[in-house]
């Protein structure tokens, strides 16, 4: 199985188009703008020739025509390697990007059924891609391109556009399984509990939750009200942090990845940075290829 990183960071990138925040102050000046981040979202194979994505983020295009395996090559005026799209949720920083798939005759999409009936009724996206291609939905657990995709429901977090929606789905965790591989993705992963380490239970490789660092951390720069867990992230820190959690795992490889632009983690060198570094854990990038 290979995995590439299209995207590594939370929804608005590093550096965000609106902020000021030393990351994304550092991120534009010339000599480390090679540390830009986009919006999350992966690209997984078993053979290399058929690709799924997972989440299509606003930055889609680019992120596509970085990694020349899913563009049609010399060879076709058209075409393209992606076979389906795999969603973890209904936010904005994770569907918008299936708008600009729309130039495909088909788009084969994978969902949860309360995310699939946000994308038709709160947000239709999905009615107006319906004008453009032939959308094929389909829901948990499902197989694609020989990898075995299951889902674990985290239970309710409604996005913005859709606040007084109350119901199981609408956020999940994802195990993607080859033939001699396993991958985990948990991009939004709101709590530790023993459901998802059975879940992740025996995979290769584990890309994990990485958006904030501490609690507060967005309260504290004075941004929002809200917490991280308010948000529905588990943050890097503390006695319940995913840090100390994932040092406890007998996972082989262990990374973060959805990471917002107010993360330490992400300043070169940083004590946050080193701290991840000793436990063992990695931080994805833009680019980064997974070997299983």
């Amino acid at each position: 199985m290979k995995v590439h990183v299209l995207g590594s960071a939370a929804g608005g990138g590093v550096p965000q188009w609106n902020c000021s925040c030393p990351n994304c102050r550092a991120v534009r000046t010339p000599k480390i703008s090679s540390l830009r981040r986009t919006q999350s979202s992966i690209a997984v194979s078993a053979d290399e020739k058929n690709w799924v994505l997972f989440n299509a983020s606003p930055d889609l295009c680019s992120q596509v025509a970085a990694f020349p395996p899913l563009t049609p090559g010399s060879k076709k005026l058209r075409g393209t390697a992606i076979a389906a799209v795999v969603l973890t949720d209904g936010e904005l920083d994770h569907v918008t990007g299936l708008l600009s798939l729309r130039e495909n005759k088909k788009l084969r999409l994978v969902c949860t059924k309360t995310v699939e009936e946000l994308l038709n009724k709160n947000f239709p996206l999905l009615p107006v891609l319906k004008n453009y291609c032939d959308v094929r939905v389909s829901n948990f657990p499902v197989q694609i391109a020989s990898l075995q995709i299951s889902a674990l429901d985290f239970g309710s977090k409604s996005p913005p556009y859709a606040p007084l929606v109350k119901s199981r789905g609408l956020v999940v965790g994802l195990r993607i399984d080859s033939s001699k591989k396993c991958l985990a993705y948990l991009p939004g992963l709101p709590a530790i509990t023993a459901e998802v380490e059975k879940f992740i239970a025996g995979c290769d490789c584990l890309l994990v939750d990485g958006t904030f660092w501490s609690e507060r951390e967005m309260v504290s720069l004075g941004l929002t009200k809200r917490s991280a867990g308010d948000m529905g992230h588990v943050p890097v820190s503390g006695p319940h942090g995913t840090l100390e959690w994932l040092q406890s795992l007998k996972i082989p490889r262990k990374i973060y990845i959805h990471i917002n632009n107010t993360n330490p983690i992400l300043k070169k060198n940083s004590n946050e940075q080193k701290m991840v570094a000793r436990a063992g854990v990695e931080i994805s990038c833009d680019g980064m290829d997974i070997r299983l």
